[in-house]
């Protein structure tokens, strides 16, 4: 995982609390996941037209884990990345908490991907098809919470 930052700060520290931010009754500007466009370059320049909250675009959470390689290509932050929301697509409790620990420091949260319609994420567990399995969710919501000790951090779900 590369991070430009050369402070050890949190981002928790940095940065409002996105859900401050969305119970503010302020206008907050989102920029949403987007496969392959949400990268910190993209979220760099959508922050100076004032966006509010970014998105990274969705990571697999098993391959995050499993791989320094897949980490340093698929998340890279900086200090001016804050807030962030670190968007995973993932299958398993355990799994997905074990990301969202790595991501902490880095991020304000996790978002679970419930709505990817394409194939291959359906095909794998991921995305669309775990609308069909609120237990899973549940769980993966309920150990993400359990596991990552900032009670800031925020986890939620994407569904279509």
């Amino acid at each position: 995982m590369k991070s430009d930052c050369m402070q050890t700060t949190t981002c928790q520290e940095r940065k409002k609390d996105p859900i401050e931010m969305l119970h503010s009754g302020q206008l907050v500007k989102v920029c949403a996941p987007m496969v392959r466009y949400s990268k910190l370059a993209f979220r760099t320049l959508v922050r100076k037209y004032s966006c509010d909250l970014c998105y990274t675009p969705m990571i697999v959470a098993a391959d995050f884990i499993r791989s320094i390689k897949a980490r340093d290509s698929e998340f890279t932050t900086n200090q001016g990345d804050c807030p962030l929301i670190v968007q995973f697509a993932a299958n398993d409790a355990r799994i997905l908490s074990d990301a969202a620990r790595i991501v902490c420091p880095y991020a304000n949260g996790i978002d679970i991907n419930c709505g990817c319609p394409q194939r291959w994420a359906l095909a794998e567990g991921y995305g669309a098809c775990l609308i069909n399995n609120p237990e899973l969710v549940r769980d993966m919501v309920k150990q993400v919470r359990n596991q990552v000790e900032n009670p800031r951090f925020s986890v939620s779900i994407k569904i279509r």
